[in-house]
């Protein structure tokens, strides 16, 4: 309810900014409001449902005042869809004092580690919405409330982070599923986590070095009891819990000539009781880079993750145990003891930088399964945006994308900024 209220005031003081510019002339520059309009629509939602054509419209709005040694920024979102209703967030909202090199920040944050492109093993402090209907995949992101403390020394950055709110990734999910009974999510009430990083940036190579205490963000599929009062037929429950983890992390960029280089790794080693539900500590590489070819520009990576005392749980003897752990083992990637994939994507802009055309694909080589998205955006002028794309997920029913490739979709999204 707070955020839609905050959103509701950002969006009566752009109304009233607009309507009568000549009263407060300059006052969406001197607090840093930014509004954008959005209306769309989807060939198919972004949840395992079996609706088709979904309409969506939305604001998006955001303000950075700063007085002084002061700063503050606050960004959220009203969004109504045709399938499931109206949605608010507040994604970010935080409040800065900086003095010289130190600086502390406090609220709610979008905190993002990694210098790899799209997959990237160490980003694990903030969450996303995978569900939610929007052209750019940054929209996606959920803060988390946490107090940052930071350290610059020259090149060198030092951060700590205690982050008492726990906030999960929403993932498309299958609340029907046969024969089974999905019970609500496991409560996460993680006040115990931290984090800290050393960053050094600005010279011919930039690396960091990260380490996470907390609560996976990612869940596991657990099977449980059938919860009292079920319907008849139902043999099991199944209920998305989320493990205590630990990651250590690194990264590293540079360039090579015209070619930009980069390489992410991520150890993570899970805490509590290990069952055949819970995913498995492993280590996590993306390599790659990036340069221009002809006007195009080229971005190719290779992905290996290796999990530590794997065991296949399409082998488990009892049926239901075997089903649950193997689409546990689905999401996080997990089915096998290494596995390998390929991120491609190439790039091109025309027409005097006004059209952006790109593809960009995710292909795990181990289970076959794959996600392709061509995309098309044009800005027809400098408050709107016209973005055309697609959504296609391929594969065998038990893989990362090939679950969810019902969920394959065309859509657009006419974007006016202000």
């Amino acid at each position: 309810m707070r955020a839609i209220g905050f959103l509701a005031a950002l969006v009566a003081t752009t109304a009233g900014a607009q309507e009568a510019p000549d009263e407060r002339p300059g006052l969406a520059e001197r607090v840093g409001l930014a509004t954008s309009f959005r209306a769309g629509a989807w060939t198919h939602d972004r949840d395992l449902n079996d609706e088709t054509l979904t309409a969506v419209g939305g604001v998006r709005a955001r303000l950075a005042p700063r007085a002084g040694a002061l700063d503050a920024f606050a960004e959220g979102y009203v969004q109504a869809d045709s399938v499931d209703g109206a949605d608010a967030d507040l994604v970010e909202g935080w409040l800065r004092w900086t003095h010289g090199p130190l600086a502390i920040k406090a609220g709610r944050q979008i905190v993002v580690w990694g210098r790899a492109d799209r997959l990237n093993p160490s980003d694990v402090l903030s969450s996303r919405d995978y569900t939610l209907l929007v052209a750019s995949d940054d929209e996606q992101r959920r803060g988390s409330l946490m107090v940052q403390g930071r350290l610059g020394l020259g090149d060198y950055t030092l951060d700590g982070y205690w982050l008492p709110e726990f906030r999960d990734n929403r993932f498309p999910l299958d609340r029907n599923p046969t024969g089974a009974i999905v019970v609500a999510d496991q409560r996460v009430a993680d006040r115990s986590q931290f984090a800290l990083k050393l960053d050094r940036s600005g010279g011919s190579i930039d690396w960091s070095l990260g380490w996470f205490h907390g609560t996976d963000r990612t869940r596991d599929f657990v099977r449980v009891a059938v919860p009292a009062g079920s319907p008849a037929g139902a043999f099991t429950g199944v209920q998305q819990q989320f493990p205590s983890v630990d990651v250590l992390a690194a990264d590293v960029a540079g360039t090579w000539g015209r070619i930009g280089w980069r390489a992410e790794a991520a150890w993570s080693r899970y805490r509590g009781a290990d069952t055949i539900f819970r995913k498995n500590d492993n280590l996590w590489l993306v390599a790659g880079f990036d340069t221009d070819v002809a006007g195009w520009n080229l971005n190719l990576q290779y992905s290996v993750r290796r999990v530590f005392d794997h065991s296949d749980p399409r082998d488990l003897a009892d049926p239901i145990d075997r089903a649950v752990a193997s689409q546990s083992a689905a999401v996080n990637n997990q089915l096998d003891r290494t596995q390998h994939g390929v991120t491609a994507r190439v790039a091109r802009k025309w027409l005097q930088d006004t059209l952006d055309v790109e593809l960009a694909s995710i292909v795990y080589l181990n289970t076959g399964d794959a996600a392709i998205r061509p995309k098309m955006t044009y800005a027809i002028n400098d408050r709107l945006r016209l973005t055309v794309a697609a959504d296609i997920f391929v594969g065998p029913r038990l893989s990362y994308f090939g679950r969810v490739r019902e969920l394959s979709a065309g859509f657009l999204q006419l974007t006016c900024g202000f």
